[in-house]
């Protein structure tokens, strides 16, 4: 079922960031942005033609949003890698258009999991990871529309098949930060005790 991804994982995250966490506003705001995914997911915006799905555009105005707070290094750094996500997506989608047989996976983790990988290797931090991903799918599935319109005239840009994929990426993205910050935590906890020993032995 298209969609069961993208819904199950952003209503997991709005009850998270509800319930699970201290009032902030942050917090408030995660969850209005959640909840304003999972509304405008049913809206689709007809452009000159080409249906596009609502949703797609509040994630790249937030993704641009944040991207824009960078300095210029950062910033240039940021839309290369976005330009190379856009690029592995087309890609991707060209071989499962035109040479499927080489897909032994699902559509979802075949093109998720690489895109991730790409993402976590090559920045830093959860949000410039999150904003580089997003930006990167978007561009690629505008790309992709264009480059096979004829295949799929009536096909939606940023449709649930599009969000299904990206809520996984996105979900690969944080376990991985979580797990980054968890480990570096550790490895202080444990670094200090050592340091302290080998400073009493000198």
């Amino acid at each position: 079922m298209e969609g069961i991804l993208f819904y199950w994982f952003t209503w997991m995250g709005w009850t998270i960031t509800t319930f699970l966490i201290s009032k902030t506003q942050q917090r408030f705001f995660l969850s209005a942005l959640l909840l304003a995914l999972i509304y405008c997911s049913g809206i689709t915006l007809n452009i000159d033609g080409q249906l596009v799905n609502s949703t797609l555009f509040i994630m790249i105005f937030i993704s641009y949003a944040y991207l824009g707070m960078n300095n210029l290094t950062d910033l240039g750094y940021s839309i290369f890698v976005s330009i190379l996500i856009s690029l592995c997506y087309v890609g991707m989608h060209f071989i499962v258009v035109y040479d499927p047989v080489w897909i032994f996976v699902d559509l979802n983790f075949f093109i998720a999991v690489p895109l991730s990988l790409v993402v976590i290797f090559m920045t830093k931090g959860l949000r410039s990871r999150l904003s580089v991903l997003i930006t990167g799918y978007a561009h690629g599935e505008v790309a992709y529309v264009l480059l096979f319109n004829d295949l799929a005239p009536a096909y939606i840009i940023g449709s649930f098949i599009f969000l299904d994929i990206l809520s996984l990426s996105c979900l690969i993205v944080f376990l991985w930060t979580i797990y980054e910050d968890f480990a570096c935590r550790i490895r202080l906890r444990i670094d200090r005790p050592v340091k302290h020993v080998k400073q009493n032995a000198q």
